[in-house]
């Protein structure tokens, strides 16, 4: 397979026009990569809720779901993405201790928003992957306040939580490209371990 070219420079990181490639795949080989891609999801929920937090205390980390699953929505297929995403919301729902389905919730429509953004932005575009990640955060922050108002039967408000919250946005800004270039990689090997016949794809919806 010819992928395009990862190059990194000064201005920015260079993103591929669409990384989500043509593949054919038997049964072992999709269910071996869901496998290694559901393993990916839980190192990041591990990261987020138990190591990060021993390691950096107060330093508030958002939610590392969130790049993922934009990277699915811009990059990956409905058909891949759609399972991993549902799997992984009901998780964060069981271990969180948040409203019911309040993750679920999010995390749909973060992966369905994005689905068409190649149709009317460029993907290749220098800043995209994290505009999209910080966009997602503040989206997640706002249901997370909409719950807890509804819980509360009045609106909360505190200025904690806009610490909290521009903290999160501070992390998102600098982790995305990098996360962007750690997923970007990890798809195209795991393309080419599980995949017979590969070849490069155009855009899909």
């Amino acid at each position: 397979m010819s992928y395009s070219i990862l190059r990194i420079s000064i201005r920015g990181f260079w993103i591929p026009e669409k990384t989500e490639p043509l593949v054919r795949r038997d049964a072992a080989g999709n269910t071996m990569q869901y496998i290694v891609i559901f393993i990916l999801c839980l190192l990041l929920v591990v990261l987020k809720t138990t190591i990060i937090p021993g390691m950096l205390g107060g330093l508030w980390l958002y939610d590392l779901l969130i790049p993922l699953v934009i990277y699915f929505s811009l990059y990956r297929s409905l058909t891949e993405g759609l399972p991993v995403v549902l799997i992984s919301a009901i998780m964060m729902d069981m271990i969180s201790g948040a409203p019911a389905g309040i993750y679920l919730t999010t995390y749909i429509w973060l992966f369905l928003a994005f689905r068409q953004t190649w149709r009317f932005l460029d993907l290749r575009h220098t800043y995209l992957f994290p505009a999209i990640v910080v966009a997602g955060v503040v989206f997640q922050q706002l249901i997370f306040w909409v719950a807890a108002s509804v819980s509360a039967g009045q609106l909360v408000f505190s200025y904690e939580s806009i610490r909290i919250v521009f903290f999160q946005i501070l992390w998102a800004v600098v982790s995305a490209p990098l996360l962007y270039l750690f997923f970007y990689k990890f798809f195209a090997a795991a393309d080419r371990l599980f995949s017979g016949n590969i070849s490069e794809n155009g855009q899909s919806g």
